[in-house]
C-alpha cells in the first residue's frame, strides 16, 4: 500500500528551520532571554527516547534529533543577529563626520537617499548600514560605488516599531541620517551599481519618464521611481508582482540563454555554469532581493538534478531555497516579498496538477498559463490580504491573460535594453519595440478603475492556517486512496 504522502526530507526541515526563527524573533519581541528556550529540549529528548525503545525504524530518533538541532541553530541565529540590529555604538540624535560607500541610491515621494556601507562615524567602524536621506542640494554628485564624506546627526533605528519589525532590520540599516549641501564624493567602481545606471540612462533616455520607471521596475525590482497612482493602480489590478524579480523574470531569462546555446551546441555542463553565473549576476543588479534567489537557487537544482539525470521534486527544491535564504539573513523570512514569492510557488507545486485536468478540454496554449497564475494566485491570497489590507477580485481574473502578455514584454524589454546599451545609437528605435506595448499596459491599468474591484480585509490573520491546509488537501501530494474504510 502506497504512502499517505511522501516524507521530504528538506521540506521537513525548511518547517522547522522557519518555526524556529519565528521563536527566535518572538523571545526577542517579548524581551525574553533565549536560555529559556532550552526549555523545549526536554520534549524532544523525551521523544527520542521513546522513539528509540518503541520505534522499529532507526529513522525517526535520527530526524527527532536533527530537527531538534536545526530548530535550536535557527533559533540561535535569529535571536543573536536581530539582537545585534538592536545595539548601536553610535548616540541616538548625536553629530558624527560619517564616510562611507554607496550601496543603494534610490528615490521616494520626497526625494532621494543613498545606503551607505562600511561606514564610519569620526574615524570608527560602524556597526551597520546608514540611509542618508539627500536634500535637493546635497552637495556633491554621488552614484552606487561612490565613496562619500558628510557631516549629520545620526538618528538611531529600533528592532520594533508600532509592534511590528522594523522594515530596515531586514537589510541591518541601523542608523539613518539627512544630508544637507555638504555631502563630498570620491568617484567608486560597483559592477552592479553600473549595470543598474546603464540600464536606467537607456531606458530614460528613449522612453517618457512613466514609462522608463515603470520598464526599469520590471527589470530590476526597483520600484522607487514608479508613481504613487500608477503602481497603486497595479496593485488594485492583481499585478504588481511583475516588479519583484522572481521565477517569471529568471525563469525567463534562464530559458532564453539556455535555448541559445543549445541551438550553438554547447557542452551541457557549459551551458548550465554559464546560464546559472548569468542569472545570478542578473539577481545581482537586482539587488539579490529574496524572490530573485529563491528563483536563482530553484533553477539551480533543477538544473542539477537535470545534468545528473536525478529526479527533480519542485517542494525539495523550494525548501532548499528557503533554508539558504533564511541561513543567509533570517529576517527573510518577515519580508513581503520572500512570502509572496514562497506561497506562490507552493501554489503552483500543489494546485496546477489538479487544476490542469480541471481544464484539460480546453486547449494547451489556455490551460498552462491559467493554471499556474490561478495557482499561484491561491497561494498567495492571505499573505496579500493581510500584507496589504485587501484582495483584488480583477486580479483573480486578469492575471490569466495580463501575465503572458506581461512576460512577452519582458522578454522585448529585456532584449531592446542590451541591443541599446550595446548599440546607443539605436535606442531610440530599438526601445520602441517594447516600449509602445508597454505603454499600452500602463494606459489601461492606469485608467481601468481595478481600485473599484477591492475587497478590504481586517482580520485575514486567523484564516492564514486553516487556508494553507486546506490547500495541501486539496493538492496532488495526498494520496487518498491508501486510506481503507474502517471496518465495523
Amino acid at each position: 500500500m502506497k504512502k499517505l504522502f511522501n516524507l521530504r526530507l528538506p521540506v521537513l526541515f525548511a518547517c522547522v528551520f522557519s518555526f524556529g526563527t519565528v521563536a527566535g524573533i518572538s523571545f526577542l519581541f517579548f524581551k525574553a532571554e533565549f536560555l529559556w528556550f532550552t526549555a523545549v529540549l526536554p520534549l524532544f529528548a523525551t521523544g527520542f527516547i521513546l522513539s528509540v525503545i518503541f520505534s522499529k525504524s532507526k529513522l525517526l530518533p535520527a530526524l527527532i534529533a536533527v530537527s531538534a538541532l536545526v530548530l535550536t541553530a535557527s533559533a540561535a541565529n535569529c535571536f543573536f543577529r536581530t539582537q545585534m540590529f538592536g545595539t548601536a555604538k553610535l548616540d541616538d540624535g548625536g553629530a558624527y563626520y560619517i564616510c562611507g560607500t554607496v550601496e543603494q541610491k534610490g528615490a521616494t515621494d520626497f526625494g532621494e537617499y543613498i545606503i551607505l556601507k562600511n561606514a564610519s562615524a569620526d574615524g570608527k567602524p560602524v556597526d551597520g548600514k546608514i540611509i542618508a536621506y539627500l536634500s535637493k542640494e546635497y552637495g556633491e554628485f554621488c552614484e552606487e560605488g561612490y565613496k562619500i564624506e558628510t557631516k549629520a546627526k545620526i538618528s538611531v533605528n529600533r528592532t520594533f516599531v508600532n509592534g511590528k519589525l522594523n522594515r530596515f532590520a531586514e537589510n541591518n540599516v541601523k542608523y539613518l541620517c539627512n544630508v544637507n549641501g555638504n555631502l563630498k564624493s570620491e568617484y567608486g567602481f560597483s559592477l552592479f551599481g553600473s549595470v543598474r545606471k546603464t540600464i536606467r540612462n537607456t531606458l530614460y533616455s528613449s522612453l517618457d519618464r512613466e514609462t522608463a520607471a515603470i520598464a526599469f521596475a520590471m527589470l530590476t525590482g526597483n520600484t522607487q521611481g514608479v508613481d504613487y497612482g500608477a503602481l497603486t493602480a497595479f496593485r488594485y489590478g492583481g499585478v504588481a508582482h511583475i516588479f519583484a524579480v522572481s521565477g517569471l523574470h529568471i525563469g525567463l531569462l534562464y530559458g532564453i540563454i539556455a535555448a541559445v546555446l543549445k541551438k550553438l551546441h554547447v557542452n551541457p555542463y557549459v551551458s548550465v555554469a554559464v546560464c546559472l553565473l548569468i542569472i545570478t549576476l542578473y539577481a545581482g543588479v537586482c539587488g539579490f532581493s529574496p524572490s530573485s534567489l529563491r528563483a536563482v537557487v530553484m533553477c539551480g537544482v533543477a538544473s542539477l538534478s537535470r545534468l545528473f539525470k536525478s529526479k527533480y521534486d519542485a517542494l525539495n527544491s523550494l525548501a532548499v531555497a528557503v533554508i539558504i535564504l533564511l541561513i543567509i539573513n533570517p529576517l527573510n523570512l518577515f519580508g513581503v516579498g520572500f512570502q509572496l514569492s514562497v506561497c506562490a510557488v507552493c501554489g503552483i507545486i500543489l494546485l496546477s496538477k489538479r487544476l490542469a485536468k480541471i481544464l484539460k478540454r480546453l486547449p494547451k496554449f489556455i490551460v498552462n498559463p491559467a493554471t499556474v497564475t490561478l495557482s499561484a494566485q491561491a497561494g498567495i491570497l492571505p499573505v496579500a490580504a493581510v500584507k496589504f489590507g485587501y484582495l483584488s477580485i480583477a486580479g483573480l481574473f486578469l492575471n490569466v491573460v495580463a501575465i503572458p502578455v506581461l512576460s512577452v514584454i519582458f522578454v522585448l524589454l529585456f532584449i531592446c535594453t542590451v541591443l541599446s546599451a550595446l548599440m546607443p545609437f539605436t535606442a531610440p528605435f530599438i526601445m520602441q519595440c517594447a516600449g509602445l506595448p508597454l505603454e499600452a499596459v500602463v494606459s489601461l491599468f492606469i485608467n481601468a478603475g481595478f481600485e473599484d474591484a477591492v475587497i478590504y480585509t481586517d482580520s485575514a490573520h486567523a484564516f492564514i492556517i486553516p487556508y494553507y491546509l486546506l490547500l495541501i488537501m486539496l493538492s496532488d501530494k495526498i494520496n487518498y486512496r491508501c486510506i481503507k474504510k474502517a471496518d465495523f
